[in-house]
């Protein structure tokens, strides 16, 4: 079972990375369109970064080209159509009504978090910008073909010197427009997706999202930064019983699945202090973790973990060659499988039964 989830160097699952993009899209039922020959001038033409409003709570960014290439990501996404029925079958959905190609003709994505509208933490819109070359009557034929197999309906009207449009399935809905020929935003709510192709304040216009960016490899072909929600935040005290007292107030990742796995997490503490404690109490675990990985001969996985501290930023890196992958999924698959290949216990044994 383990050599059925090795990694190989040579050979990868082309395409399968983009199939979480083609999840996302069939999963609302979304498509996107522009409104034909709009005034010049009356609506900016905004892409990437651009797009996301100022006051953005999280902003994840991925490098479609860089991910399609990984062989960890698309081995993960196979698993994924594998374990979950309904998504792999909107996935086939997708392939057999649509002709895109997301491979070749989404290069980007964005994905923007805004403030939350309810009660609670994370129930904020959600925005994503996908950057690339998708005619807009391909994607339009697209989605009136899969909300239609369902009863679902497309609608659009004018804002903005724009079309936006209100794609419904059943309990399901989702707009979108073009910002700009090139680019689709797409999103759950409608004021935020206004918002996004207005010309007010963006990302870039926000000190601490600005700060947090440069903690990141943007090169890399996933990244994110963000305020951390609150309840992770008081989590992690609760976890640590109160050893540390308080979470990161921020945080800034990248990660790189090209050749291996690279990974870096910074979190953003209030306070140099705290900076430290959080230091001291990963280092600790990761002693313990090491200890507790000798016994799986992975101790020499768990030693390329570093953490490193600058004034209040704490840093988490990690850096695994492809074997390294292979050994730890060899190690995952062995300890899910050995309770599964033991034989059942004998029902005469300890039942105190006399012959």
């Amino acid at each position: 079972m383990a050599e059925a989830r090795r990694i190989d160097h040579r050979a990868g699952y082309r395409g399968g990375a983009l199939a979480v993009l083609a999840a996302l899209a069939v999963a609302g039922a979304v498509g996107c369109g522009k409104k034909a020959g709009p005034p010049p001038g009356h609506a900016p033409e905004l892409t990437g970064l651009a797009v996301v409003p100022a006051n953005a709570q999280a902003v994840v960014g991925v490098d479609v080209a860089k991910l399609t290439d990984s062989q960890v990501v698309d081995r993960a996404i196979e698993q994924l159509l594998t374990h979950d029925a309904a998504l792999a079958e909107r996935w086939q959905r997708f392939k057999e009504a649509c002709k895109i190609d997301l491979e070749k003709q989404i290069k980007r994505v964005i994905i923007a978090l805004g403030p939350h509208t309810g009660l609670q933490p994370g129930t904020g819109p959600v925005l994503m910008i996908a950057t690339g070359s998708v005619p807009e009557t391909e994607l339009k034929d697209c989605v009136t073909k899969l909300v239609g197999t369902g009863g679902g309906t497309v609608t659009g009207k004018a804002v903005q010197d724009r079309t936006v449009y209100l794609a419904k399935d059943g309990n399901r809905t989702m707009y979108f427009a073009y910002s700009r020929p090139d680019t689709i935003v797409l999103g759950s709510d409608e004021a935020y997706l206004t918002e996004a192709l207005s010309s007010g304040k963006k990302a870039a216009d926000d000190p601490e999202l600005t700060t947090w960016r440069r903690l990141v490899n943007a090169r890399s072909p996933l990244w994110a930064v963000g305020r951390t929600d609150p309840r992770i935040r008081d989590g992690l005290v609760q976890l640590t019983e109160g050893k540390i007292s308080a979470g990161p107030a921020a945080f800034a990742a990248s990660l790189d699945l090209t050749d291996g796995a690279k990974f870096q997490l910074s979190a953003v503490m209030a306070t140099q202090e705290q900076a430290k404690n959080l230091e001291s109490y990963a280092k600790g675990e990761l002693a313990l973790l090491g200890a507790a990985a000798q016994l799986k001969s992975l101790g020499a996985l768990v030693a390329k973990l570093g953490v490193t501290v600058d004034n209040a930023v704490v840093q988490f890196q990690a850096t695994l060659t492809v074997d390294d992958l292979n050994r730890l999924l060899s190690a995952l698959d062995a300890a899910s499988t050995s309770e599964q290949d033991r034989p059942p216990p004998d029902p005469a044994a300890g039942s105190g039964t006399q012959q």
